[in-house]
């Protein structure tokens, strides 16, 4: 899985579709104009609950033998984030989050299929104004939790033959 690659082109789709300018949610940069969508990785690459191992002959690099193993695991490590929706109308702030979580839920299936990824859940709208001074800032959002494929491979050389003898191996070579 290539984490920033899918993130990015989260980003970007869901700017496609909703056609609202959207920033990483914690940084010192300005503002941009109301309205506009923040995300923040609120968990990355966290562990499958399952995985697989694969073996796989391949040639060796090492002339004295014909194949090592190539050994494989896979798996589906998931990743959250937290999307919130700004707006000067508290109303258009909650249209926007409904029309990204839309996104998620449906419009982005095909776009999330490409990716080789899977919207495994998608959290409700909710209110998350935030008090500044004496005023306070219109914000909707959901959190949604997202799986990718992630392979990782090693080369393990292989042994031609062995002789189990007295409870040890002993390689033998050709």
């Amino acid at each position: 899985m290539d984490f920033e690659k899918n993130v990015n082109a989260i980003i970007k789709g869901l700017h496609e579709h909703t056609g609202i300018i959207i920033v990483p949610s914690d940084t010192v940069d300005r503002k941009p104009d109301y309205p506009y969508i923040s995300y923040k990785i609120v968990s990355a690459a966290n562990n499958a609950e399952t995985f697989s191992l694969t073996d796989e002959p391949i040639p060796s690099t090492d002339p004295r033998f014909e194949y090592d193993v190539l050994t494989t695991r896979t798996e589906q490590p998931y990743f959250s984030l937290s999307i919130n929706t700004y707006s000067d109308c508290e109303i258009a702030a909650y249209g926007i989050a409904n029309k990204a979580r839309d996104w998620f839920t449906f419009h982005g299936d095909q776009f999330f299929v490409e990716l080789n990824i899977v919207v495994v859940k998608t959290g409700n709208v909710s209110d998350r104004a935030h008090q500044i001074v004496d005023d306070f800032e219109n914000r909707y959002g959901f959190d949604v939790r997202i799986r990718a494929a992630r392979a990782i491979s090693k080369r393990v050389e292989g042994i031609e033959s062995y002789d189990l003898t007295n409870g040890t191996v002993k390689t033998v070579f050709p």
